[in-house]
């Protein structure tokens, strides 16, 4: 509904005729903003129009924004400079990770600020005693799978955009991904954040002890807050060890009361070390064999 908004960027109207979606009123980036920018890292401000056209638009090119300008800071306090500078100005920011959302949530709906945490992606610590992965927002998150699994472990989450998102995007939209039946969700498994309030504020809740039962637990607000309420700068996450085998079985059922009683068996006779169940029905093999070109192993299911 938002593709194709006007130029000005002003006004987007939705498919909904009872509302509309307009810009509030944030102050317009100026030269002087930008040369601001660029004073507090050099050549890592964006705003060429052609470089900036993937990060406008969504994943499945289904929602665009006009934004002018992205800015690939490095380290937590360039974030809350550059936070603290807009919070001051009343300048509009979208924190962008590997932008590999489908639901448009990774774009700016007008001429937002880009916030791209692509170069926030240093790992920083990892303890092979107790199995904590302390990094930056912006590591890959198959990157972190591929360093971890040469020490031994692995990360508890798992999806197909692995490539390409963003751990800190991860955290933020809460994401579930194939590992959840194991390993549990992200607010189980991260352990500490690191944020930068929309004021330029830190706030430092990066603990990496897993038993921790003192005062509130702020990080909770954060993990599936989409970057509402700050930006997440650095995560500390339990990761569990490498499983010394993985099986795979591909089952074919006459109905879907058949894939739960499935369901139910192998639980009961795998209990905990049964990682993933995943369901397709026919209509989804037949698009799998039309555009992958790949064949059903079962048939009559």
């Amino acid at each position: 509904a938002l593709h194709g908004a006007s130029s000005s960027c002003q006004e987007v109207m939705l498919t909904s005729e009872r509302y509309s979606v307009r810009r509030l009123p944030f102050s317009p980036v100026s030269d002087s903003d930008v040369a601001f920018f660029e004073h507090i890292m050099p050549g890592r401000v964006i705003t060429n129009p052609e470089e900036l056209k993937p990060f406008n638009v969504d994943w499945l090119k289904s929602v665009r924004g006009c934004s002018k300008l992205m800015l690939k800071p490095q380290t937590a306090a360039e974030v809350s400079q550059v936070l603290r500078y807009c919070y001051e100005r009343n300048l509009a920011v979208n924190p962008q990770g590997g932008n590999t959302g489908l639901v448009g949530g990774s774009v700016p709906v007008f001429d937002e600020i880009i916030l791209s945490t692509a170069l926030m992606n240093r790992i920083i610590s990892f303890d092979k005693v107790s199995g904590i992965l302390v990094c930056q927002a912006g590591c890959i998150l198959e990157d972190l799978n591929e360093y971890l699994e040469e020490q031994g472990f692995i990360m508890p989450l798992d999806l197909g955009a692995k490539g390409s998102c963003h751990i800190g995007g991860n955290v933020a939209t809460n994401a579930g991904g194939l590992r959840l039946l194991r390993y549990g969700s992200l607010r189980g498994t991260v352990l500490g954040l690191e944020v930068v309030l929309a004021d330029g504020s830190a706030l430092d809740c990066l603990a990496s002890l897993r038993k921790d039962n003192t005062g509130y637990d702020l990080k909770q607000l954060f993990i599936g807050s989409e970057g509402t309420l700050g930006v997440i700068t650095a995560v500390s996450i339990l990761c569990p060890q490498k499983p010394k085998a993985v099986n795979l079985a591909f089952l074919g059922c006459q109905s879907f009361s058949k894939v739960l009683e499935t369901f139910t068996a192998c639980r009961a006779m795998l209990g905990e070390i049964l990682s993933a169940y995943e369901f397709m029905d026919e209509k989804c093999m037949e698009l799998v064999e039309r555009h992958l070109k790949l064949s059903s192993p079962v048939t009559g299911t």
